[in-house]
């Protein structure tokens, strides 16, 4: 296994989410921009944080921690996604709304995940994608993905950063 943050993160992490952070479609995610940051290093980022909070609170911390790592599992950049359509269609298309959806397609070819990790999976944009998190453990990825994004974005909106993309721009 090889780890870029292995101090980072607790070995039961690590063991519970290895499967799927060595498997060769999930280290695509690392090639794709993410309010700043990777996509896989957001997805990390919120499997651990979910993964700490729910042990803290005695949930099923196995399920958020494979489901949240799981949350973001697509394989676009959404600012590249051209869409079709005008009206419903046009904000049914738009990533907010469909990635959720892609995402657990996509876990659920390429892992066995249960009903708690689609839950939390398919739920993690709400309030945007409208219906509600079935389960604890889905709320707890859903505010912890909207928590790691914020961070993600004010990180990298920060006078310095904004100077350098300015100043050293191709």
């Amino acid at each position: 296994m090889e780890y870029i943050y292995k101090r980072k993160y607790s070995e039961e992490f690590l063991e519970i989410v290895s499967d799927i952070i060595d498997h060769p479609k999930f280290q695509e995610l690392r090639d794709i921009d993410h309010h700043g940051n990777g996509l896989y290093a957001h997805s990390v980022a919120v499997g651990y944080n979910s993964y700490l909070i729910a042990k803290k609170l005695g949930l099923d911390y196995v399920s958020v921690a494979r489901g949240a790592l799981l949350h973001d599992f697509f394989f676009q950049d959404w600012r590249d996604n051209e869409k079709d359509g005008r009206g419903f269609d046009r904000i049914r298309q738009m990533h907010g709304f469909s990635h959720p959806k892609t995402a657990l397609k996509n876990a659920r070819k390429y892992f066995n995940i249960n009903d708690k990790e689609a839950d939390m999976i398919v739920k993690h944009m709400f309030p945007l994608t409208i219906t509600p998190p079935r389960h604890r453990e889905s709320w707890v990825v859903t505010a912890v993905d909207k928590g790691v994004a914020i961070k993600e974005m004010v990180c990298e909106h920060t006078p310095r950063k904004l100077y350098y993309k300015l100043r050293f721009q191709d």
